[in-house]
């Protein structure tokens, strides 16, 4: 009779219970007993007389990956690219509208297009790389602008801060996602942009102003104004009640002789 083939291996056993020798006591993990003397003199002859040098640093401060980036970082910059970063700087300063968009994948006519539609509201195209960004921006007062160039950007910049119909073009323009700007000097997102664009023009809240600060002193005019006109009116009331009877008849006659 055939034997199983199951039956033919060995069956795998697992111990229900793991024996810890120890005398009286259980072992104490965080604090080993002392070792027998001859076992602590081998223990002694054994241990390494030079340490390891990197014993106590922190394994992000041996990692290649950190020192290889660290590396490239003090690398030499190109000094061309040094030039442009410092012409962009400069159009950014002088610009009273700073817009950055991400740009979809697009070709060539499409993004022309979009910066000929850009172009009639007076908004200039220029487009680098992030390293130039990075040059342009790191230790000046538009570093927080560096997190917008992380992926394919381009940037308009114009002279004018025209908020509102640079808005309305983005909706049109389907490549250009509109992440956000510098509007005369201040960081804005798109939903600062669209409360700057649904406030008045300069001159009406000038005007507002004007009218909001000469109030209280047309108030006071009036106030100060209102016990002589009263005073005269009431002067001139009695005047008409207390007027002569022979004064009151002879004005009729000397009308009619006119």
């Amino acid at each position: 009779m055939s034997v199983p083939f199951g039956s033919r291996l060995l069956p795998a056993w697992n111990p229900i219970m793991t024996a810890v020798r120890s005398r009286t006591r259980a072992p104490n993990l965080k604090k080993p007993a002392i070792p027998h003397w001859t076992r602590a003199v081998v223990l002694k002859l054994v241990e390494p007389i030079h340490k390891d040098p990197m014993e106590g640093i922190h394994p992000r401060e041996t990692c290649q990956k950190r020192q290889k980036a660290l590396q490239s970082k003090t690398e030499q910059v190109n000094p061309f690219e040094q030039i442009l970063a410092k012409e962009f700087l400069e159009k950014i300063e002088n610009a009273k509208l700073v817009a950055i968009f991400h740009v979809l994948p697009m070709t060539e006519a499409e993004l022309f297009a979009a910066r000929v539609q850009l172009n009639k509201i007076s908004l200039q195209y220029i487009k680098h790389n992030n390293t130039i960004m990075r040059l342009a921006f790191t230790g000046t007062k538009y570093e927080a602008l560096l997190k917008l160039y992380e992926s394919t950007t381009c940037t308009f910049y114009g002279d004018e801060p025209a908020v509102s119909k640079l808005l309305k073009l983005e909706k049109k323009i389907s490549g250009l996602v509109l992440l956000g700007g510098v509007v005369e000097d201040r960081f804005m997102s798109v939903q600062d942009m669209k409360h700057y664009a649904s406030l008045p023009s300069l001159h009406t809240l000038q005007a507002q102003l004007v009218s909001i600060l000469g109030t209280p002193a047309q108030h006071l005019s009036q106030n100060l104004s209102a016990n002589q006109v009263e005073l005269s009116s009431s002067l001139s009331r009695y005047a008409t009640d207390n007027k002569p009877d022979g004064d009151a008849e002879s004005s009729p006659t000397t009308e009619s002789a006119q």
